[in-house]
């Protein structure tokens, strides 16, 4: 179980990974989520707590908290492609006006990636 807030180095020390810059250390933190509207139901309804890692990256098919990239507001959608241009993200709600995702906005950069709602 990860702690509130971690640091975690693969194949270097903490010290010397943070001294070079290393792309290979994460900070990993536990955040709660409160769902607002109804783009990833039957998944997720308005109002549903949920708790989300940050600093993983995420694959595909993982439900993600990020950015939106138009607004200044937060949104929780599926990842479902992974593109060069960046990860194309998708509400669960099957009616095609349920959610406002990639679809809208197209795929979002790796850094607009908040956290990842583990399965």
């Amino acid at each position: 179980m990860l702690s509130k807030t971690s640091t975690t180095c693969f194949g270097t020390s903490k010290a010397e990974a943070k001294s070079r810059g290393s792309a290979r250390v994460e900070r990993l933190s536990r955040i709660v989520v409160r769902i607002h509207g109804d783009s990833m139901w039957p998944t997720f309804r308005d109002g549903d707590q949920v708790e989300a890692v940050a600093g993983l990256l995420p694959e595909l098919g993982d439900i993600v908290v990020a950015k939106h990239p138009w607004k200044s507001v937060h949104i929780v959608k599926r990842v479902k492609d992974i593109q060069p241009s960046g990860f194309f993200l998708e509400g669960d709600n099957p009616d095609p006006t349920g959610s406002e995702d990639s679809h809208n906005f197209g795929p979002i950069p790796a850094s607009l990636i908040i956290a990842a709602i583990p399965n």
